[in-house]
């Protein structure tokens, strides 16, 4: 075999076909306060086909919201249209030329190969159709002059706009299959004569939306994309520019083979398995429906005329043999923004098991995390993750020192708090497994979590996920003769080429763990253990996000590529974490950074989430699962600071905060303590507001709600912040479980607002006002929209019953 680094997909192209591609009455939010009475044709695509194309015409499906073209000589995708109203084409001009998808083989010597369905000495297309239902088979003969063949199905329902697209493939050689990139879907940069921005939505952490689909040079403050799981990430003096509105992880990776080599769902990073790409004409949907989590790579990957939506999968089988995908890949079109994808995919979602009984029917769940206590971190040791020499804070060390501070915040806020303990390694922050014993003793440790739980509080302990730390700058850590002594070499992962598998930051080193040792398992589960026995509410191992890394070790017991056997193995990593931090500490709870993997949502109580412009998870999962979130919410200034707590509580969040020396707030985990401070009196009856607002008039939905696509809110001011234009007045709509609606808004600016909210329906209800601590009720005839005047920093909730 010949090694495929450097091979773009680009040689696998052809010359060959090119495809074408309510009446309202304005109401005042006074009147209700007040109580005042109110009576009650498509266009036709064409596709200019090549003369060997035309011998064979393309098999076509059209259905009432797509048109797919399958091109009959090359078993390629040459077309998919979205036809609502307007056709719009979603792929590149000529995919067509694109294979259909792409394998990759691994020999005995770690030896890559990639060969694609174009590379298949005969093709074989047809149709069926069964009672208005089509099926599309496509079969693949020899490929790449190998003893390999494939058959790819395509279902295709009558009464529906999504298709069901599986691959077969039957593997005559000795080599184990890498990965599949199927089906490899290529969407096109926005047209720049045009002002309707194309938007990609993606699973990471919490939920990433990205646009407009630009071919811009990747950037993004601080960060290098290199290798995957391999980084760079400067301090804020790092500043660059960055066009996409990026989660905060999130990379504008090319495509070059190495990125397919390593899975990120489930957990790293990866939450969901759902991507979407949508401009105002249409979008294009594309998902698994995979209720079992079985290892994928779900992405964004950039291109040099547009971006593939990334999706690959892991079999984890060698040849000879058969493999099947025991799952279909969904893709199908939609019209709307981001909600109207997601809403196809929370349909789905809610029929699996891993979703669960809901919160406000489980009796299991911590009393403290449906009672909105708000989240405060302090560093025992440094200012930041990146900062040095990372010194005692002798205000929180030993940790009972903090008591004081955090006794004077929960009275402030009138709230039970989540004390969250940073930089609690004896050897310097974010140091594992040589964590033990914190700074400033054991016994002050216990101490500090048993009055912190005596008062009502629910104290947290972080962890550092998979990582094995050997080196830190904080501290001038050096954990090399550590990890030797200590056979760290058993329990880390392996690239192909056997190398240590290790994650380079300026300020930190670390290898990964392979959750399919024995060592590696015991490192994370020992130091769970240890944590737990401290006593804190909750312990939070698994940073970074909760799921296995994949490894190539061809001596760990476990196949040398990625493969079912990493989902299965977590999972079991999982459950023992669990029992072996409740065989000490039977009440604890488990969370994670981001939101957990939604297979292993019953896993976790809680989660440290981050959000930024787009709450995908929470409104697939909030009615299972509360988190928290605020702590990368680029709080650059007071409004700032103002708009990502209310952006947190408006989709169901609970908040949390950073203090710096003396017991003050500041914007942002990882900021120097130099900067300026925020005005603390003010954030903190900010917070206390908004806060007892979620946990009592809007409880109902903030807590336990089921979010909706958003009923319109017009008429407020945007303010960019750093992550694209934001409206300074927050809002969600939600609806009960006892099916009430509400529309939350929070008016975060200096300034008054006054929003403009459409109710809608067609009949009368009853329509209920909160607008700070004054309450309205009537009857009134939906639609109806409602003029609102907020004050700065006030809450307004709209109950529709």
């Amino acid at each position: 075999m010949t090694d495929s680094k450097g091979i773009s997909r680009r040689r696998f192209l052809s010359g060959v076909a090119s495809t074408a591609a309510t009446s309202c009455l304005p109401l005042s939010g006074a009147a209700i306060l007040a109580g005042d009475s109110n009576p009650a044709d498509a266009q036709n695509t064409t596709v200019s086909t090549t003369r060997e194309s035309t011998l064979t015409p393309p098999v076509i499906i059209v259905n009432s919201g797509y048109r797919l073209l399958i091109d009959s000589v090359r078993g390629t995708v040459a077309s998919f249209q979205s036809t609502y109203g307007i056709d719009r084409e979603l792929l590149i001009q000529d995919h067509v030329r694109l294979p259909l998808f792409i394998i990759e083989f691994m020999n005995d010597h770690s030896e890559f190969k990639l060969v694609t369905s174009s590379d298949a000495k005969k093709i074989s297309v047809h149709k069926d159709e069964n009672d208005g239902d089509q099926t599309v088979t496509l079969e693949y003969k020899e490929i790449g002059e190998l003893d390999v063949d494939a058959r790819v199905t395509i279902r295709c329902p009558a009464n529906e706009t999504l298709t069901y697209w599986n691959l077969e493939l039957k593997n005559g050689t000795k080599s184990w299959i890498g990965h599949v990139q199927f089906p490899v879907i290529e969407i096109p940069f926005d047209n720049p004569t045009e002002r309707d921005h194309g938007y990609i939505l993606s699973s990471s952490l919490d939920g990433s939306l990205t646009g407009p689909v630009e071919p811009a040079v990747y950037a993004r403050p601080g960060w290098t994309r290199h290798t995957p799981l391999e980084r760079q990430w400067g301090g804020p003096e790092s500043v660059t520019t960055d066009l996409w509105l990026e989660d905060i992880w999130s990379g504008r990776q090319r495509n070059v083979p190495e990125i397919w080599r390593y899975p990120n769902y489930p957990g790293q990073w990866a939450s969901t398995q759902l991507m979407a790409y949508y401009n105002s004409a249409g979008g294009l949907y594309m998902a698994c429906d995979d209720a079992t989590g079985l290892p994928k790579f779900i992405d964004r990957v950039m291109e040099d005329d547009g971006v593939t939506l990334g999706l690959a999968h892991y079999p984890g089988t060698r040849g000879p043999g058969e493999a099947k995908l025991p799952y279909n890949v969904v893709i199908g079109t939609f019209h709307g923004d981001w909600y109207a994808a997601a809403e196809i995919y929370r349909e789905w979602a809610a029929k699996q098991e891993f979703c669960g009984t809901k919160l406000a029917d489980r009796k299991d769940h911590p009393k403290w995390i449906t009672d909105s206590a708000v989240g405060i971190a302090f560093p025992m040791r440094g200012q930041a993750d990146w900062d040095g020499p990372a010194k005692v804070n002798t205000e929180y060390t030993p940790a009972v020192n903090a008591l004081p501070y955090l006794e004077k915040l929960a009275v402030e806020l009138e709230s039970p708090l989540m004390p969250f303990v940073y930089n609690w390694e004896h050897t310097g922050p974010w140091v594992q497994p040589d964590a033990f014993p914190p700074i400033g003793g054991e016994a002050s440790m216990r101490e500090f979590m048993s009055r912190a739980k005596e008062k009502g509080w629910s104290p947290f302990l972080y962890g550092d996920s998979l990582c094995w730390v050997t080196w830190q700058k904080n501290s001038d850590y050096d954990g090399m003769s550590y990890f030797h002594s200590h056979g760290g070499e058993a329990a880390v992962a392996r690239r192909p080429d056997g190398t240590f598998l290790e994650d380079v930051w300026p300020w930190r080193k670390n290898y990964w763990a392979c959750v399919g040792t024995e060592k590696g398992r015991q490192m994370i589960l020992e130091m769970t253990r240890k944590m737990a026995e401290l006593g804190p509410s909750v312990v939070q191992q698994f940073d970074q996000g909760p799921g296995a890394v994949a490894c190539y070790a061809t001596d760990h017991g476990h196949p040398p590529v990625p493969g079912p056997w990493m989902t299965e193995a977590f999972k079991g990593l999982l459950k023992a974490d669990a029992e072996i931090a409740r065989s000490v500490n039977p009440a604890v709870a488990m969370s994670c950074e981001g939101a957990p993997p939604e297979i292993y949502m019953k896993d976790f109580q809680i989660w440290d989430g981050r959000v930024r412009t787009c709450p995908l998870y929470s409104f697939l999962y909030h009615e299972y699962r509360n988190g928290h979130d605020g702590f990368f919410g680029n709080r650059v200034n007071d409004e700032a600071l103002r708009l990502s707590v209310g952006r947190a509580i408006v989709a169901g969040y609970m908040v949390n905060f950073t203090l710096r020396d003396k017991g003050l707030i500041e914007y942002d985990w990882d900021q120097a303590w130099t900067r300026a401070i925020p005005d603390q009196g003010a954030i903190l009856d900010w917070t206390k507001r908004i806060n007892h607002f979620r946990n009592n008039v809007a409880r109902e939905y903030l807590v336990y709600g089921r979010m909706l696509r958003p009923w319109t809110v017009s008429n407020v001011t945007e303010r960019d912040y750093g992550w694209g234009k934001e409206p300074l007045v927050q809002s969600a709509t939600w609806r009960s479980p006892d099916g009430r609606i509400g529309i939350v808004l929070a008016n975060c600016a200096d300034l008054g607002e006054s929003p403009r909210v459409e109710l809608r329906g067609k009949e009368i209800k009853t329509v209920t006002m909160y607008l700070d601590g004054q309450q309205g009720e009537r009857k009134m005839q939906l639609p109806l929209v409602i003029d609102l005047e907020m004050q700065p920093r006030s809450l307004c909730l709209i109950e529709v019953k």
